[in-house]
């Protein structure tokens, strides 16, 4: 006579445990190996980034040009040549600001504070520092600055993510955005 099939019987069966395991596992370790692949592919943009910023800093920071070109084009010219066909050229987004010292960096221009608020007020006098004609939160002249001065190169990337699981998670609608910053003082020429 044939036992009924119960539930002790059940614990003890062996046969299909495997697949059952690897069923219960197997979306937790795609979903890793997904991350690790997007985080990897997110880094390797973030270093091809710095290169390219670094690579425009190199060749502003010389004040290079030629009869053709001018030295905010060659600048250009190598961040496209640093980006290594990985990232889009068109979508780097690269700005320069001159300084004069590099206690400058990020201070607003000098003002009479004459409220002693320690806000500039409209009608307040202040220096003019990068020849704007306004007052500026930030002293710096745009572009890539004259002999031996401080320029600051910051270099944003939208880096669009890959697997609409992770998008979910991470930056903002899919979009994360990548932001290298160098400081170079220029040679004198």
């Amino acid at each position: 006579m044939r036992k009924p099939f119960g539930l002790k019987r059940f614990s003890r069966a062996a046969s299909g445990a495997t697949i059952v395991e690897f069923a219960l596992i197997a979306p937790v370790l795609m979903l890793m190996i997904v991350g690790l692949v997007e985080l990897g592919l997110l880094l390797t943009a973030r270093t091809i980034l710095d290169n390219a910023t670094f690579s425009a800093a190199r060749v502003g920071k010389t004040g290079y040009s030629t009869a053709t070109r001018s030295q905010s084009q060659l600048i250009l010219d190598a961040v496209r040549k640093g980006s290594s066909g990985f990232l889009d050229p068109a979508k780097i987004a690269l700005t320069s600001k001159a300084y004069t010292d590099y206690g400058n960096i990020g201070q607003p221009e000098p003002f009479t504070d004459t409220n002693k608020n320690g806000v500039r007020d409209a009608g307040e006098a202040f220096t003019d520092v990068n020849g704007n004609g306004s007052y500026d939160k930030d002293q710096g002249a745009a572009g890539p600055g004259a002999s031996a001065q401080i320029v600051v190169y910051e270099a944003s990337y939208d880096w669009n993510l890959f697997t609409p699981f992770v998008k979910r998670f991470i930056g903002t609608n899919g979009v994360v955005k990548l932001t290298s910053r160098i400081v170079v003082k220029n040679e004198p020429y």
